[in-house]
């Protein structure tokens, strides 16, 4: 915990935020903003008006007819839905995806992001739940990310950090390992005034148990989306999988997990085809 901490701070090469996306951020803060102001001004940004109306399009929010203006898409969405886009686009242009490694750990992410579709056939009731699935899916690996973004000087950087604090070299090779990214990414979350709900599921998407109980649904989504994902692609077995949350989730058996792993892949890779 003192080196993710330390690690975070000393990380002077992970860039801020995008202004013009805080910028945004910043007017929906403000008590008195106006539907059509924030409109107008992502209007003014051509780059993320396509991004916008492309995630908007996309299946996670499933609009009966495609939606081709920003007036149209901010009352669609939302004020909150417009924050997770909004966080979700400013994450990714901000570590990037230009690194082999990103790319494989951004698709993995998109996958997961996926868990949009167990909070609406789980809690479809819980609207806050299934607004914040995908943001907070997408977002659960973010300290596998910073970490990708700032390597290899980032190595060094931790030697130091362990040598000043008098902490254990092996501490090197576990956060290497990724085995801190929880709480490395939650803690660049914070740095970035993101919601505290996005963190917490950042933080816990490992231990859904130790969630605060206002977001441990929400965190459990994100888990079983996570773990479905791994197990889909050979990485883990079903005896690996948290009995709570299967039992959270109704699955009492693998031949239920398999099929749930099937429809969540096969949603993925329709939306994947047509974007």
């Amino acid at each position: 915990t003192i080196l993710s901490k330390e690690l975070v701070d000393a990380i002077d090469t992970l860039p801020q935020f995008p202004e013009n996306i805080a910028r945004i951020n910043t007017l929906l803060n403000d008590p008195d903003f106006k539907l059509s102001d924030i409109a107008a001004y992502i209007s003014n940004d051509i780059a993320l008006t396509a991004d916008l109306l492309k995630l908007v399009n996309s299946a996670a929010f499933s609009l009966a007819n495609p939606c081709h203006k920003i007036a149209d898409a901010v009352k669609l969405v939302g004020v909150n839905g417009i924050k997770n886009l909004l966080y979700s686009l400013g994450s990714i242009k901000s570590l990037g995806a230009s690194t082999n490694e990103q790319r494989k750990l951004w698709d993995h992410s998109y996958r997961v992001a996926y868990s949009y579709n167990l909070a609406r056939s789980f809690y479809a009731s819980q609207r806050a739940i299934v607004d914040d699935a995908y943001v907070c899916g997408l977002l659960h690996d973010m300290g596998k990310v910073v970490f990708d973004f700032a390597h290899p000087k980032l190595i060094e950087k931790v030697k130091q950090i362990c040598e000043n604090k008098a902490l254990s070299t092996s501490l090197i090779e576990r956060l290497a390992s990724g085995s801190n990214h929880a709480e490395i990414g939650a803690l660049i979350a914070q740095k970035w005034n993101f919601p505290e709900i996005i963190g917490h599921s950042i933080r816990y998407h490992h231990d859904p148990d130790g969630a605060p109980e206002n977001v441990k649904k929400l965190v459990g989504v994100v888990y079983l989306a996570n773990m479905l994902v791994h197990y889909g692609e050979g990485d883990i077995e079903f005896y690996q999988f948290d009995p709570e949350i299967l039992k959270e989730f109704r699955v009492e058996n693998e031949e239920q997990l398999k099929k749930i792993a099937e429809r969540l892949e096969a949603a993925f890779e329709k939306e994947n085809g047509k974007s």
